[in-house]
């Protein structure tokens, strides 16, 4: 009697860890630790990323200048205290 009750619970915990990392893959359950990706093709990304390698980003990518320095269509040179327009395109202009 004993093993057909060792046997249902270890096939319940079992079965429990397979819907669980089944979950995970469809994004139901957040994961626990980050996700290493290598790819030597085009990714599509939403979210944050943290990269510790170089990045080569073929086509346009948004960003909004006044959030990184502080200064909108201006850079700071740390070096001379001077600022400097940054060429940018506005496409309502």
């Amino acid at each position: 009697m004993t093993d057909r009750r060792f046997i249902k619970i270890a096939l319940t915990i079992i079965a429990a860890g397979v819907w669980v990392i089944v979950f995970q893959n469809a994004g139901v359950f957040p994961r626990v630790s980050p996700v290493m990706v290598v790819a030597d093709s085009a990714l599509r990304i939403q979210g944050e990323v943290d990269v510790n390698n170089t990045v080569f980003i073929k086509g346009s990518v948004d960003a909004n200048i006044e959030s990184i320095n502080g200064y909108s269509k201006f850079y700071k040179d740390p070096r001379t205290g001077e600022y400097y327009v940054i060429p940018i395109t506005d496409p309502y202009e």
